[in-house]
C-alpha cells in the first residue's frame, strides 16, 4: 500500500468513501509477538464507533479504546501463530457502521548480519543524486525552497537517482547501503536531513514513492548488498500527528518553557549528577522543532516497536543504526533490543553514541549482559577521535598513533568490539580529509588502518573523492558532483575526477574488493605497544593473517622483525596488498615515513 489510505463501506441507508489511515498499514503473521496495536485515524472515528470485532479465523480483537482526539482510535489485536497471510475484515459499530480491510502478509526477513569484512556506504539522499526532478517540490509541504546555492535548502536528491547510482557504489566496494532517514519530513525548513520525521510510515514523497524505495532495495539484493535502516527514537518532526493532535497523553516530554537537551549523556552514569540535568538531558528537545518522545508511555512504546518491525519486514533489512541511543528513556530501548533482536536474532543493531571517552561508550553496551539482553554494538565515536589523532599527531605516550593503541587496549568493556561500526567521519562531522590539512597520503593511511581495523568500516558519501568541507551540517552534507544532469563535473566516472581523487578512489576501491575475500577481517586482531612512532598489528584467522605497519614519524624506520615471532614464526612468505609483489620474510623492513603496510602472510 503506498497511500495507506483505506476506503470503508458504511452499512446503512448509504455507502460513502471515508479517508483513513492506519498505523500500521499492514501487518505480518509469523512474528513470535502475537499482539498487534492499531492506531486508526479518521475525521470523529471516537464519535461514531465505540465497539470493534471480526470473524476473521485466528484473529480476535482485545479492545476498542477512545484517546484524547476524537480522531483516533486504539485497537488491541492478538493474532493466533497459527493464522496464515490474508485479508481480514474488522467491523466498527456505534452510531455508525463500518468493515474495515486489514491485509496480514508473511514474515519474510531474514537478515544476514554485518560482518568485519563488509563495507557500509552511508548516503544522505537529497545530496547524493537527482534522478527524478519532478519530485523535487511537493504542493501542500511546508518547505518549497529547492535551491542548491544554499546549504540548508532541499538540493533534490532522491532515490531514483541512487538507483541509477548503485553499480557506482558497487564498484567502489562497498557490501552495504544505509541512508539517513527517508521518511516523510514536512517542516518547513531544513527538511533534506531527514531526521525530524512526521509520519514514520510513508516515504517523503521528494525523495520519491514507497514502490521507488523497493526497487532501490531490490536492485541492491540483485547486487548481494545488505541493507541498513536509520531509525529515530528520540524526537519526532513538530509536524507530526502524535505532536499536532497528541491523541495519547504524555508521550511529548514538555517543560513550563522550551527546553533544550543539554546533550550529556554522562549524567546518566556520573555518580555526582544532579537530578535536573539528568531530566534535561533526557526529556529536554533535541531542537527546537524536535518533539522528544517519552517512551515510557506504552501506547508510544508498541507503536514505535510496530514501526521498527514494519521498516526491517518492508526493507527485508540486515541492519539497523539508531540515531542519538543514549537520548531515550534506556528501559525502553532495552525493550526495543529484546523484542526485534528476538525476532530477527541475525539482525544487526548498532547506536549512535556520540561521546568523549570509552568508559561513557561502553556504558550502553555494558559486558555484563548478553546479546539477547542489550545492544552490543555501537557506532564508535572512539575510534574515529583516536584515528584522526594517529595520522595527524605526533606519537607519544598517549598522543598521536598511541591513542589509537590505547583506545583499543580498552575492548576489554565490550562483549564484542568486531562489530563495532567504526568510521573516520560522517554526516555530523568535519569531513575527514579537512581535518589532516588535506594531506592525501594521511588519508590513505587512514583509509587502510579502518579497512584492517577490528570493527565494520564505513564510508560516508564523497569521502572517496576527497570531499572537503568543514563547519555546518549544510556544508559537509554537500553534493556529490555529477548527480545532478547541470553539473558541470561528474565525480562518478574517472574522468570527471581529479588525479589525487583517482588515486584515492582506486585505493579504496582495490582494498575493498581485498578485504571481501580475506577471512583475517573476520577473525581476530593482536596489537603490538607502539615503539618508536611505528604501530603494528596482525589480523588473523584459523586460515589467513594480515599484518599491519604504520610509520606515523616523519622519517623512514627500520623494525625487526623478530618482535613478532609469536605471529610470524611459522611464516616465510609476505605478499604487499597494494603492490601485489610476494617476498621472502627478511629480518628487518624498512617503512617509509608516514606510510603503511597492508602485508598478508604465509
Amino acid at each position: 500500500m503506498n497511500k495507506f489510505f483505506i476506503l470503508f463501506l458504511v452499512l446503512g441507508l448509504q455507502s460513502f468513501a471515508q479517508q483513513t489511515e492506519i498505523f500500521p498499514p499492514n501487518w505480518f503473521v509469523g512474528l513470535q509477538d502475537t499482539t498487534l496495536q492499531l492506531i486508526i485515524k479518521q475525521k470523529d472515528i471516537a464519535l461514531n464507533f465505540d465497539v470493534a470485532q471480526t470473524n476473521s479465523k485466528g484473529v480476535t480483537v482485545q479492545s476498542f479504546k477512545q484517546t484524547a482526539h476524537k480522531d483516533y482510535v486504539l485497537l488491541d489485536i492478538s493474532i493466533n501463530k497459527q493464522t496464515e497471510a490474508k485479508v481480514i475484515t474488522l467491523q466498527l459499530s456505534g452510531k455508525k457502521k463500518q468493515l474495515l480491510s486489514y491485509e496480514l502478509k508473511s514474515k519474510q526477513t531474514k537478515p544476514q548480519a554485518l560482518q568485519g569484512n563488509d563495507l557500509v556506504y552511508l548516503v544522505m539522499p537529497d545530496r547524493f543524486a537527482n534522478g527524478n526532478p519532478n519530485n523535487d517540490v511537493q504542493k501542500g509541504m511546508k518547505e518549497t525552497s529547492h535551491n542548491r546555492d544554499s546549504a540548508f535548502d532541499r538540493h533534490g536528491g532522491d532515490l531514483q537517482g541512487i538507483i541509477e547510482r548503485l553499480d557506482y557504489i558497487k564498484n567502489l566496494g562497498a557490501t552495504a547501503l544505509w541512508l539517513t532517514p527517508f521518511q516523510e519530513n514536512d517542516e518547513p525548513s531544513q527538511s533534506y536531513h531527514g531526521y525530524a520525521i512526521t509520519d514514520h510510515y510513508k516515504v517523503d514523497p521528494r525523495f520519491g514513492t514507497l514502490d521507488e524505495y523497493l526497487k532501490l532495495r531490490n536492485e541492491t539484493q540483485k547486487r548481494n548488498m545488505k541493507w541498513v535502516l536509520d531509525l529515530v527514537f528520540n524526537h519526532i518532526g513538530d509536524g507530526h500527528w502524535l505532536y499536532t493532535d497528541k491523541p495519547f497523553l504524555n508521550t511529548i516530554h514538555a517543560f513550563d518553557k522550551y527546553t533544550q537537551t543539554n546533550y550529556r549523556a554522562n549524567t546518566l552514569m556520573d555518580p555526582y549528577a544532579s537530578k535536573l540535568d539528568q531530566k534535561i538531558f533526557t526529556e529536554g528537545w533535541f531542537d527546537y522543532h524536535m518533539p522528544d518522545l517519552n517512551n515510557d508511555e506504552p501506547v508510544l512504546a508498541k507503536y514505535m516497536i510496530q514501526n521498527t518491525i514494519w521498516w526491517v519486514e518492508t526493507s527485508q533489512a540486515d541492519g539497523i543504526r539508531i540515531d542519538t541511543y543514549s537520548y531515550p528513556e534506556q528501559q525502553f530501548m532495552q525493550q526495543l533490543y529484546r523484542t526485534i533482536s528476538k525476532e530477527y536474532p541475525n539482525l544487526s543493531v548498532f547506536g549512535e553514541i556520540w561521546e568523549h571517552a570509552v568508559p561513557l561508550q561502553s556504558y550502553f553496551v555494558p559486558k555484563e549482559k548478553s546479546r539477547t539482553e542489550n545492544m552490543q554494538n555501537v557506532l564508535d565515536f572512539q575510534f574515529c577521535f583516536a584515528i584522526d589523532d594517529a595520522v595527524k599527531e605526533p606519537d607519544g605516550w598517549t598522543e598521536g598513533v598511541s591513542k589509537l593503541y590505547y583506545t583499543l587496549s580498552q575492548d576489554y568493556v565490550y562483549n564484542d568490539p568486531y562489530h563495532h561500526v567504526i568510521f573516520l567521519d560522517n554526516h555530523d562531522l568535519d569531513r575527514f580529509y579537512s581535518t589532516i590539512n588535506y594531506d592525501l597520503k594521511k588519508m590513505k593511511v587512514a583509509v587502510g588502518i579502518m579497512f584492517t581495523m577490528r570493527g565494520i568500516p564505513s564510508l560516508l558519501y564523497g569521502t572517496e573523492v576527497l570531499m572537503r568541507k568543514k563547519g555546518k551540517h549544510g556544508l559537509i552534507r554537500e553534493d556529490m558532483k555529477g548527480g545532478w544532469k547541470r553539473d558541470s563535473v561528474n565525480k562518478f566516472t574517472a574522468q570527471g575526477r581529479t588525479d589525487e581523487e583517482n588515486e584515492l578512489w582506486n585505493y579504496i576501491s582495490k582494498l575493498a574488493q581485498w578485504r571481501q575475500h580475506n577471512s583475517a577481517l573476520n577473525g581476530k586482531m593482536m596489537q603490538f605497544i607502539p615503539e618508536n612512532g611505528v604501530y603494528v598489528y596482525f589480523r588473523y584467522s584459523d586460515t589467513e593473517k594480515v599484518m599491519v605497519i604504520f610509520n606515523s614519524t616523519k622519517t623512514t624506520k627500520d623494525i625487526q622483525l623478530n618482535r613478532f615471532d609469536e605471529m610470524l614464526s611459522e611464516h616465510t612468505i609476505y605478499t604487499n596488498v597494494m603492490t601485489g609483489i610476494s617476498e621472502k620474510l627478511p629480518q628487518n623492513l624498512n617503512i617509509p615515513a608516514s606510510d603503511l603496510f597492508i602485508l598478508e602472510i604465509k
